[in-house]
């Protein structure tokens, strides 16, 4: 199997300085993951397969990685090093009629034709967070299970969070808020987890996530929240993967993955949408086929992959086809950390 990781040599240089650790430490990541021949290229530079370096465009960066793959074969993985200033993300049309000018997506660099929505390939994304330090240690993790789950949902989500919620914990325990707060919230709940679970609301500009009942939104989470999480974090909440210009400090997100024993994390890079109660759909679904292929023994990348898969097959048996929503659930969902990693 090909994994195959790319990055820019100047832009993240520009944002972490001297590349030479990351360098020897991808030598090291090659060696621990014999099972996969994986090559580290960037993309500005002269490169083994002797392809045109590419510009800082999304478009040129994905012919760039499909012209690897017509000279090297089949690339079962890409991982992407570097935030958006490093590799951007596509801005791709928003199908929905919302506050979005467009939608924030890795899915083209895991797309092999022009239909973007449905992946061939697994992809993820390491951001720099402005540290090189950061990026080794997510290269660096590996994960000892517990068998224990935490989740929290904003009460209107309530029912359609325990739907979620059941596939990996006891729904009893599912936190709601409010009553629960970022004030009450006891960091203590994050530790020795295997799966960490959110639907609450989320923002572009705040660094926060909240809760909802009726007219009250209360803080549910914060940054100061998290001090020794562990396990994989699924968010459902409305930007709850938006990393542009953030980090560890206004970011979730980046604060999540900036554990060292937090393996992964899934979320939606702009407004996301999901129903208040049962049957699942858009970020519920995704979700919950998500935690249901980790379950499996699938690794991070896989279980991602099968899961946005799955999302749009059952999406089409249930409508005929693919609606606005559903479109923007597949384009928006984004996986952050090693996509080799296993929970079980």
């Amino acid at each position: 199997m090909r994994m195959l990781i790319l990055s820019s040599k100047s832009l993240l240089q520009k944002e972490v300085g001297d590349l030479k650790p990351l360098v020897e430490e991808i030598e090291r990541y090659k060696k621990r993951n014999k099972n996969y021949e994986i090559k580290f290229v960037f993309f500005d530079e002269d490169n083994i397969f002797s392809i045109k370096p590419a510009k800082k465009k999304p478009k040129e960066i994905r012919v760039f990685i499909n012209q690897i793959e017509k000279k090297w074969g089949n690339i079962q993985t890409v991982l992407i090093i570097g935030g958006d200033r490093v590799v951007p993300f596509y801005r791709l049309p928003n199908p929905c009629d919302d506050d979005d000018a467009s939608v924030l997506s890795d899915n083209p660099y895991a797309s092999r034709d022009d239909d973007f929505l449905i992946p061939e390939r697994v992809c993820a994304r390491i951001p720099d967070n402005k540290r090189i330090d950061f990026i080794i240690k997510q290269l660096n993790k590996s994960f000892i299970r517990f068998d224990k789950s935490f989740g929290m949902s904003a009460a209107v989500w309530r029912e359609a969070s325990k739907n979620v919620y059941k596939q990996i914990g006891d729904i009893k325990e599912l936190k709601i808020s409010p009553p629960t707060t970022s004030e009450n919230f006891n960091s203590d709940w994050l530790e020795n987890k295997d799966f960490l679970y959110f639907n609450l609301h989320g923002s572009a500009v705040s660094e926060n996530w909240y809760g909802q009942q009726g007219n009250e939104y209360p803080v549910a989470l914060k940054p100061s929240n998290i001090s020794s999480a562990t396990g994989f974090v699924a968010s459902e909440a409305c930007y709850g993967a938006y990393i542009v210009n953030k980090t560890e400090k206004n970011a979730l997100s980046l604060r999540f993955l900036d554990q060292q024993d937090i393996i992964g994390f899934c979320g939606s890079t702009t407004i996301a949408y999901g129903p208040p109660a049962p049957p699942s759909g858009e970020a519920d679904l995704i979700v919950k086929y998500l935690f249901e292929y980790l379950k499996q023994g699938l690794s991070v990348g896989e279980a991602f992959k099968n899961a946005k898969v799955d999302f749009a097959r059952k999406m089409v048996r249930r409508h005929g086809f693919l609606d606005d929503d559903d479109q923007k659930t597949l384009l928006q969902f984004v996986l952050y950390g090693d996509p080799l990693l296993k929970l079980f």
